[in-house]
């Protein structure tokens, strides 16, 4: 039995979209490895401070971000090459209305979750001291304070992952298995940036 026209269509098109955007991606981190954060950015990857600490340098998080990349773009490569684009899975290939509204819903969780991780801190420095357990003029004389430092990291972090989660798998509930990878995977960055980082401030305390 032959697959559909539709089917071999759908499958070469999801392919192509596949092999190429992760191609692509694997080209841009290359480009931005050798030429680019060479070129633009003054500092390494790590430097010594005026106390002789070694802390993060200028390039970083740009270098993190982009090898952040470089897994995903692996896979994507990856699922094409072992041949398994069109045997199922969601539809890939065509931009339709679907796809637009991801984006939408995607772009609306995302603001959501940054802007309570903006005035989460705040919000539990109001509470404790309604409730006796702090006396602060504010989240400013507690934003170097753990925990009140990374609170607002934590629960926006949370709730970003749970979000992204959510609408990834069309669900109507939240898993209480992603909730617990939500807090485990914002507990693990606040102790990589916040615990074994110097002079690395979480959102929003940079902004203070």
């Amino acid at each position: 039995m032959t697959n559909s026209p539709a089917e071999n269509t759908l499958g070469q098109t999801g392919g192509l979209w596949n092999l190429w955007f992760g191609l692509a991606v694997l080209g841009f981190v290359v480009l931005c490895l050798a030429l680019w954060f060479p070129r633009d950015i003054g500092s390494g990857f790590l430097q010594k401070n005026l106390t002789g600490r070694t802390v993060p340098g200028d390039a970083f998080f740009p270098v993190i971000l982009v090898l952040l990349m470089v897994p995903l773009a692996g896979l994507l490569v990856f699922s094409q090459l072992r041949g398994g684009t069109a045997r199922g899975g969601e539809q890939v290939g065509r931009i339709g209305l679907n796809n637009l509204l991801f984006l939408g819903r995607a772009g609306l969780v995302t603001a959501l979750s940054l802007l309570v991780m903006n005035q989460a801190g705040p919000v539990i420095v109001w509470a404790t001291n309604a409730a006796g357990l702090t006396d602060a003029s504010g989240y400013r004389a507690l934003s170097g304070t753990f925990p009140f430092n990374v609170m607002g990291f934590f629960v926006g972090g949370t709730l970003l992952t749970c979000a992204f989660l959510f609408i990834t798998r069309h669900e109507l509930r939240v898993r209480v298995r992603d909730v617990l990878i939500a807090v485990e995977a914002a507990a693990s960055l606040i102790l990589i940036f916040a615990g074994l980082l110097d002079n690395v401030q979480l959102p929003p305390n940079a902004d203070l």
